[in-house]
């Protein structure tokens, strides 16, 4: 009869707890991005102590929406645009809805829908598909709700496909 001693046991539970910690790492369908900070605060969380003071604020920061959008074209080879886009210069700004962009009122509902994650995230410690999705290349100057933003947007992996995807109507409308 064999007997189990710890030292024997130890490495068989140890290949277990790595194979499950794998299995999970690998469940999800969102990519993950390594070494991310800690996710802020949600305003929702925040108590509010006077109805007034937090609708003031709430419009301060919708009216902090000024972009500039540079759209051009990657000169990679095989690529085509996606219909409708056009290489050319657009200025945003919201709350009132204007510049010179194509559907400013669109553009402003789906900023505020989405906030600044679209225009802050860094894609570079990502795991993300091996896709290419058009030569198209914005790159946005200006800020979103009191943040600073230049970035560039793309569609050269998976992760920017979606990053793309998720402000479409700002880029392409």
């Amino acid at each position: 009869m064999r007997e189990h001693t710890f030292a024997t046991a130890l490495p068989t539970r140890l290949a277990a707890l790595a194979a499950l910690g794998l299995l999970i790492t690998a469940c999800g369908n969102e990519p993950v991005e390594v070494n991310a900070p800690a996710p802020e605060a949600d305003a929702t969380e925040t108590p509010q102590t006077d109805a007034t003071e937090t609708d003031a604020s709430e419009e301060n920061e919708s009216a902090e929406v000024e972009l500039v959008i540079e759209r051009s074209l990657s000169e990679e080879d095989g690529l085509t645009a996606e219909e409708g886009f056009e290489e050319g210069e657009w200025t945003l700004t919201c709350s009132p809805a204007g510049g010179n962009h194509p559907d400013p009122e669109t553009a402003c509902a789906e900023i505020e829908e989405a906030g600044t994650e679209p225009f802050t995230m860094d894609t570079s410690g990502m795991t993300c598909t091996m896709q290419i999705g058009g030569p198209e290349v914005v790159h946005v100057t200006g800020q979103v709700n009191g943040t600073e933003v230049d970035t560039e947007f793309n569609k050269r992996n998976g992760c920017e496909i979606e990053r793309f995807d998720q402000v479409e109507s700002v880029l392409n409308p």
